[in-house]
């Protein structure tokens, strides 16, 4: 008699218990984030020789097996990426929201309401320009119009400085998140490889582990590398040495003065820029204008880059406002070897602070930020300026400890730091610019009208507004301290509206046309005057470009327009002449074709800007009529660069474009946002169906264990009742 039965319903009884607490255990964490549902496994107890006979051998029950945690590798691999792409999304779209609502339009106090004033005003005044009253109206609107711009430029700064400022920004502090998560993770990680050498149980610990990767993967996604066995050992993250980035020596430290150096024969600098894709654009030529700014030098170095085939921008300060090219800027720019900015011989490089030569970017490296001896690196944030350009903020790799040595730079990091990094460098720089690009329209166009009024004794009028951007923009400060210099006059006459007319039809009007940058502008040729200043802008070379006149002068009696006519043989009254950066002009002066019939008030050249071009100017044709003070009139000129559709275009509608540019972002913003949230949440369904806790299942197995418990347990008693009677009968 042996007592192998006892011992096998002892062991089913012990493996009973052992599943049962592992199902207790899942029942009592279902609704802990972060638990990973364990199962367990039995095996067959191992079976000896009953006496000399090897074909007869008695078995020694049930075993368990493992505990295993039930986790899905790959699947964790995508949700963690879909995090990262959601966080991401999120912020963007909610700051994209935050910038529609700053706008704050539609509304009846908003810009829109505001410049609707102000060109109501403007076409009051027109039609009473003898009326005080009524200029004093139109002043003051245009004094709530510039203080409108202010205000919203102001709040969209704001914004910005609240996402960047140190240490408690949104950026900052999302960084400083990351680097405590990666801080827990390294001690958890320790922990777990230290349990595993004493061969202590590790599910919580990696339980864990696992929750942390999955709120670190929500700030930025990082590479997990798996050990042979396939379980957790490293962290990695690809980091760039050095950009194709070339810094100037100078540093500008007022943005908005004219820079010391730049004007005739002394304002070009010519580059070429390859983005590491095997996209390489130039060599280009950028001409600046004498008294440009810091400001205008950035802006004019990234639209000369467009124009030349680039896509993006290269050109930005820094936090020390030292002006800066580079290449990962560049739509669709990769950062290795191939990266290049070329800086050749330029009369405006001293000047900028710039040095002719090739920088090249390095090939990326794999970096091991955290592994078994702990966490090696951290991440730091490098804050950049974006008054003048865009300027990105920088998300640096350094070494985890006091001397934070560098290793590189992030490019493109997702989740809620890419998110935050997109909206500081690409999206609220670009927002302000696109304010400030409508505000500079409305203060040229009106300027050169403005300028054109004369009071009763002839006197010429000041400039309506001042500024350089949003920021800034402003109503003349000497016109609102006396407002006789702005005159709605074009004769000096009291009933003369002339000027404020042309002001007013930019609202509404077709013959100006008012484009999203400064591809046109409306301006002006007095006929009583061969001054180019008011018929002179900056050109990109080998863009096309179309310019439209419109306009008659009366002659000596005769009316005349701006193109050739039987009057003038084979020229045109009035001339168009593309000039250098040294002022020399480039080839002959270029007629407006004939008129379709004489006179008509409109003529139009289409053709490219020459290459080396750095302004087109228009010119009376002094050959034809050298006594320009007998005429009397003037030509408004629409010149239009680059742009391929030519229908006409006026404040009302770019006021549109520009609320519509600002809404269409927040609906591609949010339908971003959705499209991840409902990838997320189907990954999440589906790793919970394999790692989450089903209490239904968990409910069957308990029961199940319960009664196998309760079977061995019955055994027992039965092997207890048969010990008892041989006993008895003993």
């Amino acid at each position: 008699m042996t007592f192998g039965g006892l011992y096998i319903s002892t062991s089913g009884m012990l493996a009973s218990q052992v599943a049962l607490d592992v199902t207790s255990n899942n029942i009592a964490n279902a609704n802990n984030e972060g638990y990973t549902r364990k199962t367990i496994s039995f095996q067959e107890g191992s079976s000896i020789n009953a006496g000399t006979s090897s074909k007869l051998r008695l078995l020694s029950g049930v075993l368990v097996d493992k505990i295993e945690r039930i986790r899905n590798n790959f699947l964790d691999q995508q949700l963690r990426q879909q995090s990262s792409s959601l966080g991401k999304d999120e912020v963007i779209a909610d700051l994209t929201i935050q910038l529609n609502n700053i706008l704050g339009e539609p509304s009846e106090t908003g810009l829109t309401a505001k410049l609707n004033d102000f060109f109501k005003a403007a076409s009051d005044l027109s039609a009473s320009p003898e009326q005080e009253t009524a200029k004093a109206v139109f002043l003051n609107s245009a004094v709530a119009l510039t203080d409108s711009f202010r205000q919203i430029d102001q709040s969209i700064y704001t914004l910005e400085n609240n996402l960047t400022i140190q240490p408690s920004g949104e950026l900052p502090a999302s960084i400083d998140l990351l680097n405590e998560k990666l801080d827990t993770l390294g001690k958890i990680h320790g922990q777990v490889l230290s349990a595993q050498n004493h061969g202590q149980s590790i599910s919580e610990l990696e339980d864990s582990r696992d929750l942390l990767m999955d709120q670190i993967s929500r700030l930025m996604n990082l590479k997990i590398i798996k050990a042979p066995d396939g379980q957790f050992s490293k962290l990695a993250l690809e980091t760039h040495p050095s950009e194709a980035l070339t810094k100037g020596t100078n540093m500008f430290t007022n943005h908005d003065s004219p820079i010391t150096g730049i004007s005739a024969g002394s304002n070009s600098i010519t580059l070429t820029i390859n983005n590491g894709s095997g996209v390489s654009t130039g060599p280009f030529t950028v001409n600046f204008e004498t008294n440009s700014t810091i400001r205008d030098v950035v802006d004019k170095i990234n639209k000369t880059f467009k124009a030349a085939g680039g896509k993006g921008a290269i050109a930005s300060l820094d936090v020390d406002s030292k002006l800066v090219i580079q290449t990962s800027m560049i739509e669709n720019a990769l950062n290795n070897s191939n990266a290049e900015v070329t800086i050749s011989s330029g009369t405006a490089n001293a000047i900028l602070g710039l040095t002719a030569g090739t920088v090249k970017g390095s090939e990326s490296v794999s970096t091991e930020i955290l592994t078994s001896q702990g966490l090696k690196y951290k991440f730091k944030l490098v804050d950049g300026d974006i008054s003048a350009g865009v300027n990105p903020n920088k998300l640096k790799l350094v070494s985890n400890d006091a001397f934070e040595t560098d290793l590189g730079f992030v490019d493109n990091p997702s989740g809620t730091i890419g998110g935050y990094l997109t909206m500081t460098n690409e999206e609220i720089p670009e927002m302000r610019n696109l304010l400030s690009d409508f505000a500079m329209n409305i203060k040229n166009s009106v300027n050169k009208l403005s300028v054109l009024g004369k009071t009763a004794n002839g006197n010429l009028g000041e400039g309506l507004f001042m500024g350089s951007q949003a920021s800034n923009f402003t109503v003349n400060s000497n016109i609102l301290a006396n407002n006789t210099l702005f005159t709605p006059s074009k004769t000096g006459a009291i009933s003369d509206g002339a000027v404020i007319s042309e002001i007013a039809d930019l609202f509404f009007g077709t013959s100006a046309i008012i484009s999203d940058g400064s591809k046109s502008e409306k301006i002006y040729l007095d006929s009583t005057t061969s001054n180019y200043s008011k018929s002179q802008i900056p050109v990109i070379p080998n863009e096309s470009i179309k310019i439209n006149i419109e306009g008659l002068i009366k002659n000596n009696g005769s009316k005349m327009n701006a193109g050739t006519n039987n009057v003038l043989s084979s020229s045109s009254l009035v001339q168009i002449e593309f000039i250098d950066s040294n002022g020399s002009v480039i080839g002959s002066a270029i007629n407006f074709p004939a008129s379709q019939g004489a006179p008509v008030d409109k003529v139009t050249y289409s053709g490219t800007i020459p290459a080396g071009s750095a302004f087109v100017r228009l010119k009376m044709n002094t050959s034809l009529d050298t006594n320009l003070g007998d005429n009397e009139g003037h030509f408004g000129i629409s010149i239009i660069q680059g742009v391929e559709n030519d229908s006409s275009n006026n404040f009302n509608n770019r006021m549109s474009e520009v609320v519509g540019n600002f809404g269409t972002r927040g609906n591609i913003a949010l339908s971003r946002q959705s499209n991840s949230q409902g990838l997320l949440t189907a990954l999440e369904t589906k790793r919970q169906s394999v790692s989450g806790v089903s209490i239904e299942e968990e409910a069957a197995n308990l029961i199940r264990y319960q009664n196998s418990f309760a079977a061995n347990a019955r055994v027992i008693n039965v092997w207890d009742s048969i010990f008892q009677a041989i006993l008895g009968m003993v």
